[in-house]
C-alpha cells in the first residue's frame, strides 16, 4: 500500500479547518441558552482538558508527562495562544460583522508564512504563493459586503490573525518533541486555565454566565469535540507531516466551512458570492492536495 505522508497532512489540517470552521455554530446555540462568551469558552476548554485527559489515560501508548521546560512551552501555547486568539475573536464577534471579521481572519495565513520565513526561514514556493492568493480572494468574495464594525472590534481581530499565526510557527517547533495525546491535553489545560483566572479576575462588567438548558450544554460538549479537541489534535499531526506554509494555505478553508454550517445550520442565505469565494478556497486547496499527491509519489511503499 502506497504511503504519502504529505497527502495525509493535507487531509488531517483539512479535517481540523472543518472542525475550527463549526464553532462559531455551537457557540451561538450555547449563546441562545443564556450563556455569555466567556462562560461558553471556560466550559469548552474545561470540558475539552477532561476529554483529552480520559482519552490519553485509556490510550494503550503510555507516555511520561513531559519535562518541567517542554510542559511550561505547551502550557504557555494554550494559556496565551489560545486564549488571546480565541477570547478575542468571540468578543469581536459581538460587534462587528461576520463578513468583515473572516476578511480580517484571513490575513492570518499569509501572516503563518511571512513569519515562517523570518524567524524559520521557510522560504514559500511557488505553488503556496498562488494558493494563498487564491484562497484569500475567495475568501474576500464569500464574505461579500463586510458591512460596518466599530474600530475596536477591528484591531481586536487584526490581534486574533497575528496571535493565532504566532501560535501556529511556535506550536510547529514545539510539538514535535511530544506525542500528540500529551501535547493536546497541556493545551488545552493551559487554555482552560486561563479561562478559569479571567472567570474570576474580570469586571462585574463583562458577563459571566454558563449555559442554560440542556441544550446549551450538549452545544458546550460539541463545541469542546467536534470544534477543538479533534481540529486541534488534527491540526498538530498535519502540522508534523507538512509544517507551517502548506498548513496555512488549507486553513483558509475554515471561514468557507463556518458559512457552509452558517448556511446549513444557522439559516443564513447561500449567495451567488459565497459559492464563487468557496469554489476559489477549495479549488486551491485541491491544487495543493494534488502537488502533495505527486510529491510522495515516490515515497516507499
Amino acid at each position: 500500500m502506497r504511503k504519502n505522508p504529505n497527502l495525509l497532512g493535507v487531509i488531517l489540517i483539512f479535517v481540523s479547518s472543518i472542525g475550527f470552521g463549526l464553532s462559531p455554530t455551537f457557540a451561538n446555540f450555547a449563546y441562545d441558552s443564556g450563556a455569555s462568551v466567556v462562560g461558553t469558552l471556560l466550559a469548552r476548554f474545561s470540558v475539552a482538558t477532561l476529554l483529552m485527559l480520559v482519552v490519553r489515560k485509556v490510550s494503550p501508548q503510555k507516555t511520561a508527562w513531559p519535562r518541567p521546560i517542554l510542559f511550561f512551552k505547551l502550557f504557555l501555547l494554550g494559556a496565551c495562544g489560545y486564549f488571546l486568539a480565541t477570547l478575542l475573536y468571540f468578543t469581536a464577534l459581538k460587534n462587528i460583522d461576520s463578513g468583515l471579521a473572516i476578511v480580517i481572519v484571513s490575513c492570518g495565513p499569509v501572516i503563518v508564512v511571512l513569519l515562517s520565513w523570518w524567524l524559520l526561514g521557510t522560504k514559500p514556493s511557488r505553488i503556496i504563493i498562488i494558493c494563498l492568493v487564491s484562497t484569500f480572494v475567495g475568501v474576500v468574495i464569500a464574505a461579500g459586503q463586510v458591512g460596518n464594525g466599530d474600530k475596536f472590534s477591528i484591531i481586536l481581530v487584526l490581534i486574533v490573525a497575528v496571535v493565532y499565526s504566532f501560535y501556529v510557527v511556535f506550536s510547529s517547533q514545539v510539538l514535535p518533541k511530544v506525542d500528540l495525546l500529551t501535547g493536546v491535553s497541556i493545551v488545552m489545560f493551559g487554555a482552560a486555565t486561563s479561562f478559569a483566572i479571567y472567570y474570576f479576575v474580570a469586571p462585574s462588567s463583562v458577563p459571566m454566565d454558563f449555559p442554560g438548558t440542556t441544550n446549551g450544554w450538549v452545544s458546550v460538549l460539541l463545541l469542546a469535540l467536534v470544534a477543538t479537541v479533534i481540529p486541534t489534535a488534527t491540526l498538530y499531526a498535519g502540522l508534523k507531516l507538512i509544517g507551517t506554509g502548506k498548513t496555512a494555505v488549507i486553513q483558509t478553508f475554515e471561514p468557507v466551512s463556518s458559512i457552509i454550517a452558517g448556511v446549513v445550520f444557522l439559516g443564513e442565505p447561500l449567495t451567488t458570492p459565497r459559492i464563487i469565494g468557496a469554489i476559489f478556497v477549495i479549488g486551491a486547496v485541491g491544487l495543493l492536495a494534488a502537488s502533495e499527491s505527486r510529491n510522495g509519489s515516490s515515497i516507499a511503499h
